[in-house]
C-alpha cells in the first residue's frame, strides 16, 4: 500500500486542527453551529443598554436561545432572537430584558404564553415587550424620597414636642390598660353569662305562649306612631332651621377665625423658617446634630400613630325610643370612634325617665309607710366593640352599670340584629333581674334609621316593646350636610 506523502498528511493534520478549534471557539462561547437548527423572532425595544449580540435567551431562567443580531429599526432597536425548535412560543408571549444581577449584564427573558393561542412562526414578532429597570432614574427617585422623608422629619419636630409624645405615649399605656381589664371582666363574669342564656331560653318558651298579646302591642305601636309621628317630623324640622339660624347669624364670626388661622400659619412659617436658618435657641436645638439622630430614631414610631390618627373615622347618632309598657319616651346620644374595621369604642349619653328611684319612709302612730317617686336622670355609656366579620361583642358600661352585648349586620350594615344586657345588680325601679333587650335597626335612607324591639326581657312587670328611630352621621357627612345648608358659606 503507498504511503502517504508528508504534505497530504500536514495538510489533514492542519485541518483536524482547525475544526478542533472552531468547535472549542463555538463551545466555550456558546455559539450557535452551522448545522444547528431553530428559527428566528422578532421583538422591538425602545432601549437595550447593556445588551449586546450572542446575549443568552431564557425561559423560565433556562436558556432557550440567543440574540441572533441587532438593528436600529425607527429609532428603536429591532432583536433578532434564534430559538431552540423544541420549544413553542405562543401569540400572547411576553419578552423582557433582565440583568444578572444589579450591575450584571442583561438577557431577554421569554413568557411563552398560553397554548390557547396560535403559535409563532419563524419570522414573526413578539408584540409585548417589556424594557429593564432604569437604575438611574431609580437612584434620582431614591435621592427625592429621601430629601422627602428629611422634610417630614423637620416637620414632625416641629409640631411634636416632648410633651405631646409623653401625652400620645400615655395614651396608648391607658388603652392597652382597658383592654386587659375588659379581658379580666369578661373572665370574672363566665359563670353570669351562663346563667343568663338560660335565662333567654326561659323567656324564648315565655314569649311562645304569649305570642297573640304581643301582637296586639304591635298594634298599639303603629297607633301610636301614626298619632305622634307628624310631631316628631315637625320636632326635627325646626331644630334644622334654628341650627341654620345659628350658623348664619355667626358666619362672620367664622371668617374672622379662618383669618387669623391664616395669620398664625404665616407667623408659624416665619418662625419656621428661623428656625431652619438656625436663629435663636430653637434653631440650635433643630440645627443640632444630636437631637437630629435622636429624632430619627423615634420618628417610625411616630408615623406610625399618624397612621393610626388618620384612620380614626367618628360617627355621630341621635335616636329616641318610645316603651309602649311604661308609655315614655327615651333619649339616646352616641359617640362612635372606629380606629379599624374590627374594632371601635362607643361613648353615649341617654335621657332616662325611669332612671333613679327615691325613697321616702314616713312614720305616723308608729307605723311605717314606704313611697317610692321614679324620676328622670342623665346616664352614661363606655364601650368597646370587637367585630368579627358580620358579627361583633360589645362589653363596657351601659347607662352607668356594667353591660354587655352582641350585634348582627346585615344587608350591607344598613341592617343591625342586636342584643344588651347590663344592671346584672337589678337596682332599677321595680326589677328583680338584669336589664335585657333585642331589636332590630334598619336605615330607611342613607342617615335616617328606625328601631324596634322587646326591652326589658328578664323583668315581667317591665317588659314592652319599644319602637323608635334617629339620625346618624359620619364626621365627613356632618361637614357635608352644613355645607349644603342654604345662605351658608364656609371660607
Amino acid at each position: 500500500m503507498k504511503e502517504f506523502s508528508t504534505e497530504l498528511k500536514v495538510g489533514i493534520f492542519a485541518i483536524i486542527v482547525i475544526l478542533v478549534l472552531s468547535y472549542m471557539t463555538f463551545k466555550v462561547g456558546s455559539l450557535p453551529f452551522l448545522w444547528e437548527k431553530g428559527y428566528r423572532l422578532y421583538v422591538v425595544f425602545d432601549d437595550i443598554s447593556g445588551l449586546d449580540e450572542k446575549s443568552r435567551v431564557k425561559i423560565a431562567g433556562v436558556e432557550a436561545g440567543i440574540v441572533d443580531s441587532v438593528t436600529l429599526v425607527d429609532g428603536k432597536a429591532r432583536l433578532t432572537l434564534l430559538i431552540n425548535p423544541d420549544i413553542k412560543i405562543y401569540r400572547n408571549a411576553t419578552a423582557y430584558l433582565r440583568m444578572t444581577g444589579l450591575l450584571g449584564d442583561k438577557y431577554v427573558a421569554l413568557s411563552t404564553g398560553t397554548p390557547d393561542e396560535p403559535p409563532l412562526r419563524s419570522g414573526d414578532t413578539i408584540a409585548h415587550a417589556v424594557p429593564a429597570a432604569n437604575i438611574d432614574r431609580l437612584a434620582n427617585q431614591l435621592s427625592a424620597a429621601a430629601s422627602h422623608v428629611s422634610e417630614l422629619t423637620a416637620s414632625i419636630n416641629n409640631v411634636f414636642g416632648e410633651t405631646q409624645r409623653e401625652e400620645i405615649r400615655e395614651s396608648i399605656h391607658n388603652l392597652t390598660v382597658l383592654t386587659r381589664n375588659l379581658r379580666n371582666i369578661s373572665t370574672d363574669n363566665r359563670e353570669p353569662l351562663n346563667r343568663i342564656i338560660a335565662q333567654l331560653d326561659e323567656f324564648t318558651k315565655s314569649l311562645g305562649s304569649k305570642g297573640p298579646r304581643l301582637l296586639d302591642n304591635m298594634d298599639r305601636i303603629v297607633s301610636n306612631i301614626n298619632d305622634k309621628g307628624p310631631a316628631l317630623m315637625d320636632n326635627l324640622s325646626r331644630a334644622s332651621n334654628e341650627l341654620r339660624e345659628v350658623l348664619e347669624e355667626n358666619r362672620e364670626t367664622l371668617r374672622e377665625g379662618v383669618e387669623n388661622f391664616r395669620e398664625v400659619s404665616r407667623s408659624i412659617g416665619n418662625i419656621a423658617r428661623g428656625i431652619e436658618r438656625g436663629e435663636g435657641t430653637m434653631g440650635k436645638l433643630v440645627t443640632d446634630k444630636k437631637l437630629y439622630e435622636s429624632l430619627s430614631s423615634v420618628s417610625e414610631e411616630a408615623r406610625k400613630s399618624l397612621e393610626v390618627l388618620g384612620r380614626l373615622k367618628t360617627f355621630m347618632e341621635f335616636r329616641t325610643e318610645y316603651n309602649t309598657d311604661e308609655s315614655v319616651w327615651k333619649g339616646y346620644f352616641d359617640l362612635t370612634l372606629r380606629p379599624g374595621r374590627d374594632k371601635y369604642y362607643i361613648l353615649g349619653i341617654v335621657s332616662d325617665p325611669n332612671g333613679s328611684v327615691q325613697t321616702t319612709y314616713t312614720t305616723i302612730d308608729g307605723v311605717t309607710t314606704t313611697e317610692e317617686e321614679i324620676k328622670d336622670q342623665v346616664e352614661f355609656s363606655a364601650q368597646f366593640a370587637k367585630r368579627f366579620e358580620d358579627f361583633a361583642l360589645r362589653i363596657g358600661l351601659m347607662e352607668n352599670t356594667f353591660g354587655f352585648g352582641a350585634d348582627y349586620f346585615f344587608y350591607s350594615d344598613r341592617g343591625r340584629l342586636k342584643f344588651d344586657i347590663w344592671d346584672l345588680s337589678a337596682k332599677e325601679a321595680g326589677a328583680d333581674r338584669a336589664h335585657a333587650r333585642v331589636g332590630l335597626d334598619y336605615g330607611l335612607f342613607k342617615y335616617v334609621f328606625i328601631s324596634s324591639g322587646v326591652d326589658n326581657l328578664l323583668n315581667s312587670s317591665r317588659r314592652g316593646i319599644y319602637v323608635g328611630g334617629g339620625v346618624s352621621f359620619e364626621d365627613r357627612d356632618f361637614k357635608y350636610l352644613i355645607g349644603k345648608l342654604p345662605g351658608l358659606s364656609l371660607p
